[in-house]
């Protein structure tokens, strides 16, 4: 059995943390929703409602 190898398990490194990518992104989905929102409003105050399903 001296040809068998050994899978390393034990991590020594830490992961640097995911908060930043993570807050980023939500900002962004945020930021995106307030655009499609002031989108809706601007075509409202154009036209009415129910032309946006037309």
């Amino acid at each position: 059995m001296a040809g068998i190898g050994t899978i390393a398990t034990v991590d020594d490194e830490e992961e640097p943390s995911d908060t930043i990518p993570t807050v980023l992104s939500i900002l962004a989905f945020v930021l995106s929703l307030a655009v499609l929102a002031l989108a809706v409003l601007t075509w409202t105050n154009e036209r009415e409602f129910g032309e946006l399903f037309q």
